[in-house]
């Protein structure tokens, strides 16, 4: 399975944008991204959502979860281990989700 990282780097490449450009999207520094995109360090919530707004794109891509408009249970155990690992809290999954749903109806 492709971490979040990869695939933030691939949508990166594929929109033709350098680490300085998706740094500065998200103000920071092009090497505290790279950190980022290298896996050394964890995307927050926040910046998942802002990578997709930039990228076109759904919080469910960046996170490898399934792309179809029905939620699976895999892509629920996903989410669950998710939240888990990264300590996100309830409200900050809510808007994962009310954004994802504003995206595909």
């Amino acid at each position: 399975m492709k971490e979040i990282y990869e695939n933030v780097r691939n949508l990166r490449e594929d929109n033709d944008l350098k680490q300085k450009d998706v740094a500065d999207f998200l103000k920071m520094s092009r090497t505290t991204y790279n950190h980022y995109e290298l896996g050394h360090s964890s995307f927050t919530a926040d910046m998942i959502i802002e990578l997709a707004n930039l990228f076109k794109t759904t919080p469910n891509v960046l996170l490898n979860f399934n792309n179809s408009l029905e939620i699976t249970d895999t892509d629920l155990v996903k989410l669950c281990k998710f939240v888990r690992d990264e300590n996100i809290n309830v409200d900050t999954v809510i808007t994962l989700l009310s954004y994802a749903r504003k995206l595909y109806l």
